[in-house]
């Protein structure tokens, strides 16, 4: 019989996450505090039928969640896409977007913004989303659609 768990145990203390994570310590090492987080990596990679595209995000690990905004913009400049990303669980990223404007062969661009917007002094579980929030990074990207295969 197991002996339950103390609330006093750390979880980075679990045996078991030490079996399965063993670079559990160096990632719990490595997190920075929000104003440090930075974007690391930004890839766009169109799919054949160039109605989607894949995004591969990656950042510095991060103490505390960020948020994240994506635009896609066509080569005449219109929105094509955007996504807003809201705490993620991970640094790491991999997502399909869908393009909303008609198929058109040229030069794409992706901007990925990474911020935190500011707790409500009231209640610091709510977040206003009616006032302006200063960017912490912020990464472009441009990719080329060739002409479509379907």
């Amino acid at each position: 019989m197991t002996s339950p768990k103390k609330d006093s145990e750390k979880p980075e203390e679990d045996i078991n996450k030490a079996f399965f994570f063993p670079d559990l310590d160096e990632i719990h090492n490595s997190k920075v505090l929000p104003e440090e987080v930075r974007i690391l990596e930004l890839n766009a990679a169109p799919y054949p039928d160039g109605k989607r595209v894949r995004i591969n995000l990656e950042t510095t690990p991060f103490l505390e969640r960020p948020h994240l905004d994506m635009v896609i913009l066509d080569p005449s400049g219109a929105e094509a896409a955007t996504a807003s990303i809201i705490e993620p669980m991970s640094w790491r990223q991999e997502f399909t977007v869908h393009l909303r404007t008609e198929w058109q062969p040229g030069d794409y661009k992706v901007m990925m913004r990474l911020f935190y917007p500011p707790r409500d002094e009231e209640d610091p579980k709510l977040f206003r989303l009616d006032i302006p929030v200063e960017s912490t990074d912020v990464k472009e990207l441009a990719f080329k659609i060739e002409k479509s295969t379907e």
